[in-house]
């Protein structure tokens, strides 16, 4: 960006590696916690919840995979 090229492609690759991975890491968080990881006592719902919904600002995952595939591929899903 501050070289002044085009970096949407690569921005759209680290949003979805990076939501995606938090969303793994807070359920094997749940997982680790087993109902108390439910329980508003412990901050792992919390993180669950907030890792959920990065997975939906500034386009859902699905739309960056949509994005990605047509920078790499130069097809667009949406004909």
């Amino acid at each position: 960006m501050e070289r002044g090229l085009p970096f949407g492609t690569e921005a759209s690759k680290a949003k979805y590696f990076a939501s995606e991975k938090a969303v793994a890491a807070a359920n094997l968080a749940i997982q680790a916690f087993g109902g108390y990881g439910y329980v508003d006592e412990y901050p792992v719902q919390k993180y669950m919840r907030d890792a959920r919904v990065m997975t939906l600002y500034e386009g859902t995952s699905q739309i960056q995979k949509l994005l990605i595939g047509r920078a790499e591929t130069g097809i667009s899903a949406f004909l």
